[in-house]
This record gives C-alpha cells, sequence and structure tokens, in this order.
C-alpha cells in the first residue's frame, strides 16, 4: 500500500480492540464496550503487555437496557445503538484512508498520514456483532450452527452479502416494525 501512496506520505495501519467490560463494580455494574486503538507499526511483544499502554481508549461504547417486553427486540435494539455509535466515533478514521491527515511527529514535524483499519481483536460475540451475524453463525462464512462440522465448505462471509441481505429485508418489511424485521433477518 505504501507504493500506492503520495511521495514522503506514510502509511500507518490502525488496530482498534474491544470487549464487553464491567466497568464499575463498586457502582452498579454498568457495562460497556471500551474501544482501544493501537498502531501496527508496534511490536506485538509490546501490544501484548498492558503495563507498557501501546493501546489507548477511544471510547466507551454503551450497552444499554431496553424495556421492550421481547427479548429479540432487545437485542436488535442494542447492536442497532452499537453500530450507530461505532459509526460516529470512527467516522475520522472512515475519511484518513482514503484522504490521508496531517499528525505530527515527536520531534514536532509534519507528517501526512493514512490510516487504513488493518486489524480489529474481538472474541466471537463482538465479531458476530461487527459482522451482523446472529450468535449461532460464523462470522467470517455463511456458516450457522446448523452446519458446523460439514464437509461443504460454505462461502465467505462479505460485506456485499450482508447489504444485499439487509436491503432485500428492508424492502419487505420496516426496521421499525421489530418482530416482523427480526422473523425475516432471521
Amino acid at each position: 500500500m505504501q507504493e500506492v501512496l503520495p511521495p514522503g506520505a506514510t502509511l500507518l495501519g490502525v488496530v482498534l480492540s474491544d470487549d464487553k467490560t464491567n466497568i464499575s463494580v463498586m457502582s452498579g455494574n454498568d457495562m460497556a464496550h471500551p474501544l482501544l486503538i493501537s498502531l501496527t507499526n508496534i511490536e506485538p511483544c509490546i501490544h501484548s503487555k498492558t503495563s507498557l499502554h501501546a493501546y489507548l481508549l477511544l471510547a466507551l461504547l454503551p450497552i444499554t437496557k431496553f424495556t421492550h417486553k421481547h427479548t429479540q427486540v432487545h437485542n436488535l435494539l442494542q447492536d442497532q445503538l452499537m453500530h450507530q455509535a461505532i459509526n460516529i466515533v470512527l467516522s475520522p478514521l472512515k475519511t484518513a484512508p482514503a484522504v490521508g491527515v496531517m499528525m505530527s511527529d515527536l520531534r514536532g514535524n509534519l507528517c501526512y498520514c493514512f490510516m487504513p483499519l488493518a486489524v480489529w481483536i474481538a472474541d466471537t460475540p463482538e465479531e458476530n456483532l461487527l459482522a451482523r451475524t446472529g450468535l449461532k453463525a460464523s462470522p467470517v462464512t455463511t456458516t450457522t450452527l446448523k452446519s458446523f462440522g460439514d464437509v461443504y465448505r460454505d462461502p465467505p462471509h462479505t460485506v456485499e452479502n450482508t447489504l444485499i441481505a439487509i436491503c432485500t429485508v428492508c424492502m419487505q418489511y420496516s426496521p421499525t416494525d421489530y418482530k416482523k424485521f427480526l422473523k425475516a433477518t432471521k
């Protein structure tokens, strides 16, 4: 990727990480997704030691409780809120890979930097949330629980497949009609 950048520009790959965490044991057991950010040019041995502070807290993404009588609707609303929060927090990182940003180095010199998202480190529940798959489906392929362990290799889970599926369901049912929308998406 460095070869296609303008002369003098720098490539800085971004690493994001999140995991559902209890953030206040003493005051009500509040949960959140701390979204951490780092760079790919930091050595893995440094990344793996939390005492070296290779990751910075970018945001605390909310985990809320909704008052709808159906648990599936709660989960849908939580997932929609999480995606909206991620969209807002990461909006500057969406332009940085395409247009680039000016940043200063340790000496105070300005550098023209391009920052594509290289890695998102997450557990399986967070991977399913990010990929918009169910808990009983693979975030990497189109495999579901019923076909886990089959000899047949399912096709990869792609952005295009997800968007086509979402658009198809949205044409049939309004996303605000949660019960019908959930039934169709399953």
